[in-house]
């Protein structure tokens, strides 16, 4: 792909749009207010028909359009109602409402004929010919363009017909018709040039860069590029900057500086981004990409692409997917990926006919010319490159010409066919001599110095203001610094006085609290030593009904017996889990001494049967007793089982398994407590221990949780000097693993 994606630029469209006048949100807001104070119907018409001309967007000015033409329907006013059916009609093209645009400029060209209104016959003709240009109806678009230009020419609407001969001349450059376009072109930029829209001669100054520029005639399209750059600088026309940064980059690459191509072309893009204008940056992400191509970064190359096929994708230019597609593919042949390759330069020569751009035409053809030798395809391979050089003649693309005749070359060579190569050679080398001959190179190369000297002049003033600017900054903030220490000093007396007396405040606070606490523990006092009595009394109760009932079966018996111990350990907790020390402070007395760690579980998993059945969960816990021998307080350890087992059940399913093992592990015995419940997710599992802390999960079967369990479980184990941990994945369970100090290995103080 030799020649990028050239900044045409229809804003010459916009210009006929604002009838040459600066579109802003200041005169629309003052012609909504003229609006609004008037009576009168035709008055406000007019003013309607001004605001639409004036807004920026194409829907806001079809609502103000069809206000002004639901209003002239009232009055006796062929004219007026056919201005607004215009106007109508050239928004509804603009928002691609292709089918209503078209009848209602026919209609307007119908009335503005019958009532002799030429110059606005004129228009509607250019508005219909955009709409068809949109539409990839060029014929047609001609047709209509020629029209425009033949009454605006007669009736001396001089602007018109330059704007009309702009349109067309761009047209007939993307048909590859240059010699055509330069002849509109030509003839916009007389009128442009010497009148008094010399701010607008840019456009066409612009165009005819482009033209001479694919014909290969560098030093002349420089020419008019510098020219151009001149006049967006006189006059500060923000997108004629990034037109021109993108067109000069592509004479530079075309020159073979890359190096100058990167930077005009990131100048550009960099501006289209902070302006958000999703177009102008697709254009230079496409260009840019060549260059990235041509350095050998495929990779920089095809994300700059992609994004620039998305762009295009989501916009109405998608005539610009014909240069897109033909850079993934050139892309793709680089990686090696012929397939993705041949679908891509089919998707761009589709776009390409469709738009009927001839110049990406005989891009893409030799491209595929070049991949089909690859893949060995040597008919198909000699079809696409002479299909490539026929269309380059056609248009009198110099340098697509000169590099189809260098592809022939070597494929003529390749395949032993003498007389073709040395054919190609020849034509090859006329090519060459033709575009790049000595005075030729001269000229271009005074001319890009002239215009980088230019540039450097520029920077070096910009600098200069730059550092102006900055010492005026630094001089500000001198004199602000001396403000700031004033205000600092005064700041500092008022925190002072804050700070004293939040200070005295706290401190009457913090005796609040302490009463508080105080209290709070008096209060807990009194609620264990009052749950003790009860407890004793079920505890000499259940002595009573074991002394009276002697002959109790061996399963009564046992029960008696859990019953018995249960309450013995529930005194106990009461003693010292409700101990207002314990609550408070989380302080543990530890009893320590051997405890078989296998006996114990087996023994807690017994109690646990019962519960366990009811949500029919099956509890593994066969272990070892004699084996597995520990240091720990007995009570403090089973209620750490008891927890971890109580919560295993509180959130499994019913059907599920338990397990309870142990096994030795560097001198430590490990228990591990392992469920088939819903898990714990890593955000619950950074709170696990925390007091009062509830987590996603719920019991199964409505249990109560109060997020107390896991907390005291961790104080115990701390204070027992050994570890626990949690491994848990979301619906896969949960395991609670605790490490012991074995009894072999700790002695007691």
């Amino acid at each position: 792909m030799i020649n990028g994606i050239r900044a045409v630029c229809l804003l010459a469209f916009l210009l006929m749009l604002c009838n040459l006048q600066v579109c802003g949100q200041t005169e629309e807001d003052s012609l909504l207010t003229e609006l609004e104070k008037s009576s009168d119907d035709r008055d406000k018409v007019a003013i309607l028909l001004r605001t639409s001309n004036l807004v920026n967007k194409a829907d806001k000015s079809l609502v103000y359009a069809k206000r002004a033409l639901a209003i002239s329907n009232n009055l006796d006013d062929p004219l007026l109602q056919a201005k607004c059916v215009q106007q109508l009609g050239r928004w509804q093209a603009s928002l691609q409402q292709f089918d209503s645009a078209k009848i209602n400029l026919t209609e307007s060209i119908r009335i503005f004929k019958n009532l002799n209104q030429a110059k606005l016959d004129a228009k509607s003709k250019f508005y219909l010919a955009s709409l068809f240009e949109n539409q990839h109806l060029l014929d047609s678009a001609e047709l209509y363009y020629r029209e425009a230009i033949e009454i605006s020419d007669s009736s001396g609407d001089k602007v018109g017909n330059a704007i009309y001969n702009l349109h067309l001349g761009n047209m007939e450059n993307v048909r590859g018709n240059n010699k055509v376009a330069l002849t509109y072109l030509e003839r916009a930029n007389d009128y442009f040039d010497s009148h008094e829209k010399r701010d607008s001669a840019w456009l066409s100054l612009n165009s005819l860069g482009i033209v001479y520029d694919e014909m290969g005639l560098y030093a002349k399209a420089l020419e008019y590029y510098i020219k151009a750059y001149e006049i967006i600088e006189e006059f500060d026309i923000q997108n004629g900057r990034i037109i021109l940064a993108n067109n000069l980059g592509t004479i530079y690459h075309e020159l073979g500086k890359l190096k100058e191509a990167k930077d005009y072309f990131a100048k550009g893009l960099e501006t289209a981004r902070i302006n958000d204008l999703k177009i102008e940056e697709a254009m230079l992400l496409n260009n840019i990409s060549i260059v990235y191509t041509e350095e050998g970064d495929t990779l920089k190359a095809y994300n700059q692409l992609r994004r620039a096929h998305e762009i295009q994708a989501e916009s109405n230019q998608k005539c610009d997917l014909a240069y897109t597609c033909e850079g993934l593919g050139e892309v793709m042949v680089w990686k090696k990926d012929y397939d993705s390759a041949t679908y891509y330069y089919q998707e761009a020569l589709t776009w390409a006919k469709k738009c009927e751009i001839l110049g990406s035409q005989t891009s893409i053809y030799r491209n595929m010319g070049l991949l089909a030798h690859k893949m060995g395809k040597r008919k198909e391979a000699e079809r696409h490159l002479l299909k490539s050089l026929e269309l380059g003649g056609k248009s009198n693309y110099g340098l697509e010409m000169k590099e189809t005749a260098k592809e022939l070359f070597n494929f003529y060579n390749k395949t032993n066919d003498l007389e073709n190569a040395l054919k190609y050679q020849i034509m090859f080398s006329n090519l060459k001599d033709s575009l790049f001959n000595a005075e030729s190179t001269e000229r271009i190369a005074r001319m890009t110095a002239e215009y980088d000297f230019r540039r450097e002049i520029e920077s070096l003033e910009y600098k200069k203001m730059a550092d102006e600017m900055r010492l005026n900054d630094e001089l500000r903030q001198k004199e602000s610094y001396q403000n700031s220490i004033l205000v600092v000093l005064v700041l500092t007396t008022l925190l002072a006085a804050t700070l004293g007396r939040s200070y005295y405040l706290v401190q009457n606070h913090n005796k609040k609290l302490t009463a508080l606490n105080e209290e709070k523990n008096t209060l807990m006092g009194v609620v264990a030593h009052d749950l003790r009595s009860p407890l004793n009394n079920i505890k000499g109760l259940m002595s009573l009904v074991k002394m009276e009932n002697s002959a109790l079966s061996p399963e009564q018996s046992h029960y008696f017996h859990l019953v018995d111990d249960t309450m013995e350990r529930m005194r106990d907790m009461i003693d010292r889990v409700l101990d207002v020390s314990v609550v408070e402070d989380m302080k543990v007395n530890l009893n320590l001494k051997k405890v078989d760690l296998g006996q114990t579980i087996n023994f807690v998993a017994g109690n646990f049967e019962l519960l366990a059945s009811k949500k029919s969960i099956r509890i593994h816990s066969e272990l070892d007793i004699n084996r597995h021998i520990i240091f720990a307080d007995y009570n403090y350890l089973l209620q750490v089982i008891e927890n971890l087992l109580s919560n295993a059940i509180k959130f499994s399913e019913p059907g599920k398994s338990i397990f309870l093992n142990i096994f030795q592990e560097d001198g430590s015995e490990t228990m591990i407590v392992r469920d088939e419940g819903p898990g714990i997710s890593e955000e619950d599992q950074k709170r696990l221990f925390n007091k009062f802390q509830k987590l996603s999960a719920k019991p199964t079967d409505n249990e109560r949780s109060t997020g107390l369990g896991l907390s005291i479980v961790k104080k115990f184990v701390d204070a027992m000097e050994a570890e626990i941990s949690c491994e848990s994945e979301l619906g896969k369970g949960t395991s609670f693993i605790v490490r012991f100090n074995t009894a072999v290995e700790t002695e007691l103080a």
